[in-house]
């Protein structure tokens, strides 16, 4: 995947969720990721405005902050970016 239909798919989950950190699965050849978008960092100086290399910090959902990866977004499939939609709180229901 490029940078720019990284950043433009990033984009549409951003407003959908209504956050600049949204909850995402990325799919690389060798494994799949679920965190929440950190930081996405583009190669574009002015020797290469249009680099299609980038780098997406994901971290681990919860409370307690896990261990942050970091992705080639060249090392993304062309599909291999997706919502997480948002989970319902487990006590909800229960009249918690």
């Amino acid at each position: 995947m490029t940078a720019e239909k990284f950043e433009t798919v990033l984009d549409e989950i951003r407003l959908r969720q209504g956050t600049r950190n949204p909850v995402v699965q990325l799919a690389t050849a060798g494994r799949t990721i679920r965190g929440r978008v950190g930081d996405f960092v583009v190669d574009r100086s002015s020797r290469r405005p249009h680099s299609p290399f980038g780098i997406v910090s994901i971290e681990q959902p919860g409370l307690v902050p896990g261990p942050l990866l970091l992705v080639q977004v060249a090392d993304i499939l062309e599909d291999g970016v997706r919502e997480v939609p948002a989970r319902r709180a487990a006590l909800a229901g229960s009249g918690v």
